[in-house]
């Protein structure tokens, strides 16, 4: 079993990885698409109209504006700093302390004349301002691309492959083995995993060039695979869900699933950037909550948030599973 496995798994790599198309898609395309937002878009505040507070009514406060979005939460001012927030801390009814990422400084003078407001008393409010060090763009993006990377090599990956399997009948001769259906759907997930893996290698050096040093260890690499497999699981759903006959319906159909995903999402910008009425489908989509996984290992350097670890586990099994059943080399075994 897993001899046919692994000889599958290889030869669907060295099939594909000789194809200057498959490279282009792999190696340069998640590249052009990285220089373009971190480019393009390098100067647009993305983040930190979010403000935390230790007060729940000040938060409700600021959420009512149309400025800020006020959270009451207990994380701590390193945290919040870290993921580009800004903090505010009431030490007693006329004092305030403002911690802000550097570079945000601008967005000082209108917080402090809400929260001057906050209160009809004529109390003067005294406001301790400490500038900090958050996160930059180029490394909100990177750590996105390698959640696109993992959805588009995942779906499009396995519907292009196995469309090209079936077009040139390949799929004909593998069905005549004794290579079983699980065991083709293994081998293309381990094909997806390895393209992954060549994928953001160019993407960790572009990092590195743009000064941004990802903290790379076991969780991070355990992860992208699980996200890999995920996406996987999900091209292995929609390629066996379209006729046979009609190829192209898989790849139009991946097309339409992946691109609402990928832009959709937060991997470019943060969800506070999207209208009120989609924010929270952005949030929870796989995509997103896969790049919070991401984000948390190699920017943030700290364990994912449990429910978001169940959450990629569980979509995983799912997509796996429902893939397995529908990807199959033949009509009847």
């Amino acid at each position: 079993m897993l001899k046919n496995i692994l000889a599958t798994a290889k030869a669907i790599t060295k099939d594909n990885l000789s194809s200057k198309t498959t490279l282009f898609f792999v190696i340069i395309f998640p590249i052009f698409l990285t220089l373009i937002f971190a480019i393009g878009f390098g100067g647009i505040n993305h983040v930190s109209q979010i403000v935390i507070t230790n007060q729940y009514s000040l938060a409700k406060y600021l959420n009512s504006s149309d400025l800020f979005i006020g959270i009451q939460s207990n994380m701590s001012i390193h945290d919040a700093l870290l993921h580009n927030y800004i903090y505010v801390k009431i030490t007693n009814r006329s004092t305030f302390d403002i911690y802000y990422p550097s570079g945000e400084s601008y967005l000082i003078p209108s917080l402090k004349a809400l929260i001057s407001s906050y209160n009809d008393s004529n109390t003067s409010y005294k406001f301790n301002l400490n500038e900090g060090t958050g996160f930059t763009y180029v490394e909100y993006i990177i750590s996105g691309m390698i959640g696109v990377i993992a959805l588009s090599n995942g779906v499009f990956g396995v519907t292009g492959v196995a469309a090209g399997y079936y077009r040139d009948k390949l799929v004909e001769r593998l069905a005549a083995s004794p290579l079983k259906s699980y065991e083709w759907v293994t081998s293309l997930m381990i094909y997806e995993i390895i393209i992954t893996l060549i994928s953001i290698a160019p993407l960790l050096l572009l990092a590195v060039l743009f000064g941004f040093i990802p903290a790379i260890g076991v969780a991070f690499i355990l992860f992208l695979i699980l996200g890999t497999l995920m996406f996987s699981g999900l091209g292995a759903i929609i390629f066996g869900l379209t006729p046979k006959d009609k190829l192209f319906v898989a790849n139009v159909a991946a097309n339409i699933l992946v691109f609402p995903l990928m832009f959709l999402s937060n991997s470019f910008f943060y969800t506070s950037s999207f209208p009120p009425l989609i924010r929270s489908i952005i949030e929870y989509q796989p995509v997103s909550v896969l790049n919070n996984v991401i984000r948390q290992t190699i920017v943030y350097q700290q364990l994912p948030q449990m429910w978001e670890i169940i959450y990629v586990l569980i979509f995983m099994v799912i997509t796996i599973y429902l893939g397995s059943k529908l990807l199959r080399l033949r009509e009847i075994e």
